[in-house]
């Protein structure tokens, strides 16, 4: 197996001159020939992998001068960040999306066997001016930006991006995704996202859902000798009965997998769905319990007694086919943090969250360039990722591809794609060498989630 021939030739194309052109006159960032053309300042974002914050006008201006042949002022530069500019980035970040869509994608070969077509995994973060410039910054009339993205950890796909100027809830913005699902599709998804409408929406789309529970969650059993009225109707209150968990969980070992069967979650949604237990290590206990202290300090509420009893639990619930045995609906759950890896990464080696004070839109221009090198980092990553397994049965860290790929060859395939003199497609077999001996991830004894789900 190799990547589709011209995938990256393909994927480049939302940033060719026409392409890139039409975007700039329909956000009016470009209404007239100017000095700084679209393709510039692409170029710009680019030769600084997205970040618009770290490096000083003068810097920005000097590479221009360098690398494009172009002697502008840093008051020129200055002027480029506008409101349009800051459209005219968010135009290309959904220009991305739809190219992503029309791709030959490969997913991983270890998921072959899996009764899911794509496995999305679904996160948010919030990128906020820190404290100390709180004050100072009050002028620039924006202070917090939340990102929530959702992508295919087989293939890197993005499925859902959005970016919003206020706190917007994270079930509400989950809901909104629901619409563009399609059967046999797996959604993973923390307990920020929990709302049984949402479940619902999932099924009637035929698709799945994988999510933690909070331990003081209800869980019941349909009573089978529920009380009656007088006239024969059943009396509501008695219908289910609660499961005690705390006393079900008190025998369970550490490492232990417990799937409770025809269980229905919810006081009043009574939503039936699978429910796995895992009873977590010792070691992990006590780290959530002093979590838990830590919240009621701050808070000063005292945790609930089952929140504190079940400390060493976790619980999730799903509706993925019986086919699938507890062990591996764990296993399918810690695929979810590789966007918690990705978002870190992001913030970490991108700069996303990097602030100075600067005007509104050189911050936000900022934010979108950098997520739009780390989107198209991300797709190329997890798809050379795939080829590495397949052909030398390798697993690479995604989250060091992602770093290694924009740190040394996203400005090389912009610049190429550019000057058209060679198919983009050459550089797969240098980014392969790379990825080989730079992301290798180490044999261990468990072996990644991905790999232990093919075991049995």
């Amino acid at each position: 197996m190799v990547i589709a021939p011209g995938l990256l030739d393909h994927l480049f194309s939302f940033l060719s001159d026409e392409t890139v052109d039409a975007i700039a006159k329909e956000t009016r960032f470009i209404q007239r020939k100017r000095k700084i053309s679209a393709q510039d300042f692409l170029a710009l974002l680019f030769d600084f992998h997205g970040n618009l914050i770290d490096p000083s006008l003068q810097e920005l201006s000097m590479n221009l001068s360098m690398e494009q042949h172009l002697e502008v002022s840093r008051n020129a530069i200055d002027k480029k960040f506008t409101p349009e500019a800051v459209q005219f980035l968010r135009r290309l970040v959904q220009e991305l999306m739809l190219c992503e869509q029309l791709l030959p994608l490969l997913r991983h070969p270890l998921a072959t066997d899996l009764p899911f077509s794509q496995l999305f995994v679904m996160d948010a973060t919030s990128v906020e001016v820190p404290g100390w410039a709180q004050e100072r910054a009050k002028k620039t009339r924006q202070a917090y930006v939340k990102i929530q993205q959702e992508f295919d950890v087989l293939t890197g796909q993005l499925h859902f991006f959005s970016m919003d100027l206020e706190n917007i809830n994270d079930t509400v913005m989950g809901a909104r995704r629901v619409p563009f699902l399609e059967g046999q599709e797996l959604c993973l998804q923390d307990l920020g996202y929990f709302h049984f409408a949402m479940f619902e929406g999932i099924q009637e789309k035929e698709g799945y859902f994988l999510t933690r529970f909070r331990n003081d969650a209800y869980l019941a059993y349909k009573n089978p000798f529920p009380a009656h009225h007088p006239d024969g109707s059943v009396i509501a209150s008695s219908e289910y009965q609660r499961i005690d968990l705390v006393g079900l969980c008190d025998r369970m070992m550490p490492g232990e997998v417990l799937e409770l069967e025809e269980v229905y979650f919810g006081r009043d949604a009574h939503f039936p769905a699978r429910c796995v237990l895992l009873a977590q290590s010792e070691e992990h206990k006590e780290k959530r319990r002093e979590k838990l202290q830590r919240r009621a300090m701050k808070s000063r509420k005292t945790p609930k007694p089952m929140v504190w009893e079940l400390a060493g639990i976790t619980g999730y619930m799903t509706n993925v086919p019986q086919e699938i045995p507890p062990e591996h609906v764990v296993q399918l759950y810690r695929l979810r943090w590789q966007v918690e890896w990705n978002i870190r990464g992001m913030k970490s080696f991108f700069g996303l969250d990097h602030f100075k004070l600067v005007k509104r839109e050189r911050w936000l221009c900022h934010l979108y360039a950098t997520l739009l090198m780390y989107l198209l980092s991300q797709l190329i990553a997890y798809q050379i990722r795939n080829v590495i397994w397949q052909e030398k049965e390798i697993e690479i860290s995604e989250t060091v591809a992602i770093r290694s790929i924009a740190n040394h060859f996203l400005p090389k395939l912009y610049h190429a794609s550019r000057q058209k003199k060679k198919t983009l497609q050459a550089y797969i077999p240098l980014i392969t060498r790379l990825l080989t001996r730079t992301a290798r991830k180490p044999n261990s004894v468990r072996g990644t989630a991905m790999k232990r789900l093919s075991l049995n």
